[in-house]
């Protein structure tokens, strides 16, 4: 009597189940993509792929830290005034305090980490809910650029240049090369950690989450820190980029991170999302605005765009989730 071995399950690829995952906005990219080149063949210059890929490498950054927010219910409104004081700051100490580059590089990413350190704390160990705590931050960090900058520019040295304008081997810019290395720790981080489960699990059902003995408290103040480092590392960039610290820096940069989330397939009622369709989403943005400059479209329609964007996609998740509730 010979006894069948059992039967195992196929490990998916995850190169496979990525792609399947991200089908619908992938074959829009490629449409998009498709339709600007007929109008400007230019488009696939490789300095111009370039140029878009440094451009939406602090709107994927920020994406990061906001899909997290998002999966556990929450929002950072904080994050654009973030970068602005994180940049506003690090420009001070370099320039009026000697400072060198590597001491006010950590400095300006500890200020993002404590603002968003608060901003965790208050929503912690209070009831208020995350849209009045980050937009009261988003006012007092705002407010902290003005304060730093007495409403001017400050100018850093040229050679700070070397973080948002270099090149790593001269061929790939370094705000990239920050963006992948995030995406790989964040998308680990989420995806095949502890902490990860427990963030879905808070998003999915904070109740069942509770009485399953997640640290709720622990972990929104985890989140919104990484939210507030991240936003510090875009400060820094800015920063770097400009070689100057202007309190309007990072203005209204924490809605296209909202965009990328929502664009990306993120459900606007938490416990879904990955990071990787962040980042595409984050991609269709950047590919979208370059087109649109290409062909000479005016920078208020862009906001039109994206405005849109962000209504359609919470409009399609809505309709996905109340065809799922009909068929339960």
């Amino acid at each position: 009597m010979s006894s069948q071995p059992p039967m195992t399950r196929k490990r998916k690829n995850p190169v496979w189940e990525y792609l399947g995952h991200n089908a619908g906005i992938l074959i829009g990219l490629l449409a998009m993509c498709a339709v600007i080149i007929v109008y400007q063949p230019n488009f696939l210059n490789s300095k111009n792929l370039l140029n878009i890929m440094r451009s939406i490498s602090m709107t994927g950054i920020l994406g990061f830290g906001m899909t997290m927010c998002i999966i556990i219910n929450g929002i950072d409104l904080s994050q654009g005034s973030v970068i602005g004081l994180s940049s506003c700051f690090c420009a001070w100490v370099i320039t009026n305090a000697g400072a060198p580059f590597w001491l006010a590089i950590l400095l300006s990413l500890c200020i993002g980490a404590l603002c968003g350190f608060i901003n965790g704390a208050l929503l912690a160990n209070t009831p208020m809910p995350p849209f009045i705590v980050t937009l009261a931050m988003m006012l007092i960090a705002r407010g902290g650029c003005y304060v730093i900058t007495r409403g001017n520019m400050i100018n850093v040295d040229s050679s700070f240049g070397f973080l948002g304008n270099g090149y790593l081997f001269g061929v790939i810019p370094n705000p990239v090369i920050i963006l992948l290395v995030l995406f790989v720790i964040m998308s680990l981080l989420l995806g095949k950690s502890k902490f990860g489960r427990n963030v879905y699990a808070i998003g999915g059902n904070i109740e069942a989450a509770r009485f399953s003995g997640i640290n709720i408290r622990n972990a929104t103040w985890i989140i919104y820190t990484i939210s507030g480092t991240l936003a510090g590392i875009c400060g820094v960039i800015s920063c770097s980029r400009i070689t100057t610290g202007q309190p309007t820096t990072g203005n209204a940069m924490e809605f296209d991170a909202v965009a990328a989330c929502y664009l990306g397939g993120i459900s606007y009622l938490g416990g879904e999302g990955r990071q990787g369709s962040t980042l595409i989403g984050a991609i269709v943005l950047g590919v979208l605005a370059n087109g649109m400059s290409m062909l000479q479209i005016p920078w208020y329609v862009q906001n039109i765009t994206k405005g849109l964007i962000i209504l359609l996609a919470v409009f399609f998740d809505v309709m996905r989730r109340n065809r799922a509730a009909r068929k339960i």
